[in-house]
């Protein structure tokens, strides 16, 4: 009768565990600012910076898709430390320019063209992976707006 007890109370222990390490993982990795650290290893500024919408594709198993995300924030200073930002658009993998596959990737997610970035007004950064995954980063200092949009292969 002992065992029993023994044995229901490992059981009922080793769910608990499993559960909240179940949730501790899904949280760290349904946090933007997580994702974004281990995927192209960027910190977002903490307590200054709220996600005002997002978007992105059925995601497959592989984690491929485009990604878009908006951000507000209070403390211009850490933007700008973000980043060697550039006010020139250059060429990506696929496109012409910085705009043009911003434009081709969050056409494909059916993002409403109030949620467009105002590309006169943007700064930005870009960077490619091996796979040829990008990421490019807007910083609209007229809006106080930071927009990130990545496209995974």
């Amino acid at each position: 009768m002992n065992k029993k007890i023994v044995i229901v109370f490992i059981s009922i222990f080793t769910i608990i565990l499993f559960s909240i390490l179940g949730i501790i993982i899904y949280n760290n990795l349904s946090n933007y600012s997580n994702v974004l650290k281990i995927n192209w290893n960027i910190e977002l500024p903490k307590n200054t910076i709220k996600e005002i919408y997002s978007a992105n594709s059925d995601l497959s198993f592989n984690g491929d898709g485009i990604r878009y995300h908006i951000f507000s924030y209070k403390n211009e200073n850490k933007i700008e430390e973000l980043f060697n930002w550039s006010i020139e658009e250059k060429e990506t993998i696929f496109y012409s320019s910085y705009s043009e596959s911003v434009n081709n990737w969050i056409n494909k997610i059916k993002v409403s063209k109030e949620n467009y970035p105002n590309y006169s007004n943007c700064k930005y950064w870009y960077e490619k992976q091996d796979d040829n995954s990008e990421i490019i980063i807007l910083w609209d200092s007229k809006e106080n707006k930071l927009y990130i949009v990545e496209s995974f292969l």
